[in-house]
């Protein structure tokens, strides 16, 4: 039996995966006078949904989790949801803001009914600065949709989470999502500037400021960036943004296995190159996308890197040449096998077509997916990803791993049958087991995902008494009758007490 962190528990297996149980009724249940006094306060600002249908169309995301609120509220405008604040804090109602539902980890989940705050009809984006580089959007603004109407005036917002084309921007701040841009540019916490939110008792607040710099007291934003709903919602953003890249470059590289497309990426990352991406597929990621795409530079290999170089200004030419014959260098030494090189659009499409059909391309090795966004020192990706296949392999599951390798983040796809208890328990063992490795190796729980209600019970395994006293505190103050999001980020008592 491996032994087990001061304070935590041993097996945490009941915590995983399984559909999320609802506990409604702990909390009070929204009377129709309640719902009466709802519909007065959204008159003619916002709409309130009430049918069975429209509650199960909110009362899940991405997480497998499903849990209805007792009521679906949509406000257009700040002033709506601060009287949506106050009447829940009256009322001690729990209320849950989301916005598209593309969350993996139960963060919106509405576990002990009441409100579901549905923020995607403040969807405007208000100003594109083009002098100070800046945008002010409302939150339920899609972020495919903001980083095109800054690409029409030449500039670029870099994060770039897979799910861009449906993600909300108030929901990738909610969570500080990162993606394939992260080893050059950063994560959403980098390119937050201010906020414009509502307290839990109802107070419009303004955190930040729309400048470069600013010590003006407490970094308040950057504390608010990743709480995931639990500390205040999220009505207004200024993000900063950057000229767009004038070139980019895209390299496939096919390696023999996927430890030698290991070591390029990290050599890539010694070396003063600086890539925009560098993503890394195992040998199981590269038998899912060639038999999802057919694609025959795939044949004989076990491994895969994607590198993107972009370059900005007038003189990009001038010094993207010597970069990139020096990352080829780089990749040959590693053991490459063949690589294909392209700065034209279409041909660099087809070519990011390989890691983004990963996602349903995975279900070649089985009906259901356990997705988990680890993170870990570059240094520690082969060893990891080594264990990772040993984790699985002694338990008879398959897995597929694919990585934003110039950070460190590794999304580990355990594929399972999970109508078959066996096999979904052996899951469950093998997330905790990751866990435990990752946190052994200085790594986190989660790169960009968030912990929400799925990792929760988790938290133990990375922080201590202490610091989950603190942040306990902290979420106090902010939500002290606990109705904003409750149960989500830190575990409850009885998980680890």
């Amino acid at each position: 039996m491996k032994p087990t962190m001061p304070g935590v528990p041993g097996n945490f297996s009941n915590a995983l995966d399984s559909p999320l149980p609802s506990v409604q009724g702990s909390c009070p249940v929204i009377k129709d006078v309640d719902i009466a006094e709802l519909e007065k306060i959204l008159q003619g600002t916002g709409s309130l949904l009430r049918s069975p249908e429209e509650l199960l169309a909110y009362s899940y995301d991405a997480s497998r989790g499903r849990t209805p609120a007792d009521v679906v509220v949509i406000p257009d405008n700040a002033g709506s949801v601060r009287d949506i604040m106050r009447f829940a804090s009256k009322r001690k109602i729990p209320v849950y803001p989301r916005g598209s539902g593309t969350g993996m980890t139960g963060g919106s989940l509405p576990e002990r009914g009441g409100i579901a705050l549905v923020m995607t009809s403040m969807n405007r984006i208000l100003d594109i600065d083009t002098t100070n580089l800046t945008v002010r959007v409302q939150p339920g603004v899609i972020l495919d949709d903001l980083k095109k109407a800054v690409g029409e005036k030449g500039l670029f917002y870099p994060p770039d989470p897979a799910s861009a084309r449906f993600a909300t921007v108030g929901g990738t701040v909610a969570v500080n999502s990162g993606g394939l841009n992260s080893v050059k540019y950063g994560v959403t916490r980098d390119y937050v500037l201010s906020l414009e939110t509502v307290s839990a008792r109802g107070h419009i607040m303004r955190f930040g400021a729309a400048t470069r710099k600013s010590v003006t007291g407490y970094d308040m934003v950057h504390l608010l960036v990743g709480s995931e709903g639990t500390l205040a919602v999220i009505t207004e953003i200024v993000l900063k943004l950057l000229p767009r890249p004038s070139r980019v470059e895209t390299l496939l590289a096919a390696f023999p296995d996927d430890m030698s497309a290991l070591r390029g990426a990290l050599d890539i990352v010694r070396e003063p190159l600086v890539p925009s991406a560098l993503e890394f597929m195992d040998e199981a990621a590269v038998q899912c996308a060639r038999s999802y795409t057919g694609n025959p530079f795939l044949e004989g290999a076990g491994g895969l890197l994607l590198v993107e170089f972009d370059h900005t200004g007038f003189h990009a030419g001038k010094t993207e040449s010597g970069q990139l014959v020096r990352c080829r260098e780089i990749l040959g030494n590693a053991g490459m096998l063949r690589i294909e090189q392209t700065h034209d659009p279409l041909e660099r499409e087809r070519l990011w077509e390989i890691r983004r059909c990963l996602s349903p391309a995975v279900y070649d090795f089985g009906p259901t997916k356990k997705n988990e966004d680890i993170c870990v020192p570059r240094s520690e990706m082969p060893f990891v990803v080594k264990e990772i296949k040993r984790i699985a392999g002694e338990r008879g599951i398959r897995v597929v791993n694919f990585a934003h390798a110039g950070d460190g983040n590794i999304h580990v796809n355990f594929m399972y049958n999970g109508e078959d208890e066996g096999e979904t328990a052996r899951t469950r063992n093998a997330v905790e087991e990751l866990f435990r490795l990752t946190i052994s190796r200085g790594g986190t729980l989660s790169g960009e995902h968030g912990i929400g209600r799925t990792k929760s019970p988790f938290l133990p395994l990375e922080y201590g008494i202490q610091e989950r006293n603190l942040m306990q505190e902290i979420k106090n103050l902010f939500d002290p009758d606990g109705i904003l999001n409750p149960d989500k980020i830190l575990p409850r008592d009885e998980e680890y007490r």
